[in-house]
């Protein structure tokens, strides 16, 4: 049996990911540091997408690029079909990114301008060793088909492309070793809002064409409600709240779930809604709260929360899980 049908049926019979108390704390001079994850825990199914919302700076993209393995993680175990990559040697290592990819914020730094979009969308076959030269170029056909480019495109290089066609590119490339999880990092934030809904639309359809899962990381909670299965909302390097996107859009338990839900423009002026105070900057994460990290901006802040970190609580049902980090519900 291949690696890759390996892969395919442990894909059958086990989480897709399965993320346990993951946490990163970057060294800083003078003996100074900061923790950007904190104990982060959670179990993605194949086919699922997972949407990571937050404000800047809560951890979000660090958290995509812990589990991909682009930076180390300093606690806890990352299991991709049951295997934790966390333990793995580099070569190994490097086998395993055939199956997870990452698709960058900004479409143009994520290229190299002096290459040609052919062999930008090559180069992944080439490292994994895949196919002969004229396959190979074949599928860099294939793959600009697939996100909506022409096949001429590939004697082209990125600065002749708009914002969105390069994403495009990147989508091709992602693509190109056929991976089951998809890390999607602010992917269309850098471009324009006509084009945003062109991009989602085809991240979508390849979703249900090649059945792939998404992490898609964003802070627009208008996008991460268009394409996720499930929410988690991550403050200050922790989730304080995750569940289906319908219990988390129509019962948001979290006193922070609750302002950011609040505060999406209402295209209704006539229609009425209750704003949830919400004080205060995010904290630096050199220096963050006791207690509750997210208590000196709550509207509801008990004193247990000045000195005690709540733990996640499970307040949903089997079928529709909802866990949330509050002491309102303890």
């Amino acid at each position: 049996m291949g690696a890759a049908t390996i892969v395919e049926a442990r894909s059958m019979t086990v989480p897709l990911l399965e993320i346990q108390g993951l946490s990163k704390t970057f060294a800083l001079k003078g003996g100074r540091s900061i923790r950007a994850v904190d104990g982060v825990s959670f179990v993605q199914r194949k086919g699922e997408t997972i949407g990571i919302v937050g404000e800047s700076g809560c951890g979000k993209s660090t958290l995509g690029r812990l589990i991909l393995r682009l930076i180390e993680p300093t606690a806890g175990d990352v299991r991709f079909l049951g295997k934790d990559i966390t333990l793995l040697p580099a070569e190994a290592m490097r086998a395993m990114r055939r199956h997870m990819q990452m698709i960058f914020q900004d479409p143009y730094t994520s290229l190299d301008p002096r290459m040609r979009v052919g062999s930008l969308i090559e180069e992944p076959l080439v490292i994994h060793g895949l196919g002969t030269p004229g396959e190979r170029t074949r599928e860099v056909a294939r793959l600009l088909d697939t996100v909506g480019l022409p096949a001429e495109a590939a004697g082209r290089y990125p600065h002749e492309f708009s914002g969105g066609q390069r994403q495009r590119i990147c989508i091709a490339r992602a693509l190109a070793l056929h991976p089951q999880l998809i890390v999607a990092d602010e992917p269309v934030s850098a471009l324009d809002v006509s084009i945003q809904s062109q991009v989602l639309n085809l991240l979508m359809d390849l979703k249900r064409e090649h059945g792939l899962s998404y992490l898609f990381i964003s802070h627009n909670l208008a996008v991460v409600k268009y394409v996720s299965d499930t929410i988690a909302v991550m403050y200050l390097g922790r989730i304080v709240e995750m569940g289906s996107t319908g219990s988390i859009y129509a019962d948001p338990k979290h006193p922070y779930t609750q302002a950011l839900l609040a505060a999406i423009p209402e295209p209704d002026p006539e229609r009425a809604r209750d704003r949830v105070p919400l004080q205060g900057e995010l904290p630096s994460p050199e220096h963050p709260p006791a207690g509750c990290p997210f208590h000196p901006r709550c509207p509801r802040a008990m004193d247990r929360c000045r000195s005690e970190v709540p733990q996640p609580l499970e307040r949903g049902t089997k079928e529709h899980p909802h866990r949330v980090a509050c002491h309102l519900y303890d």
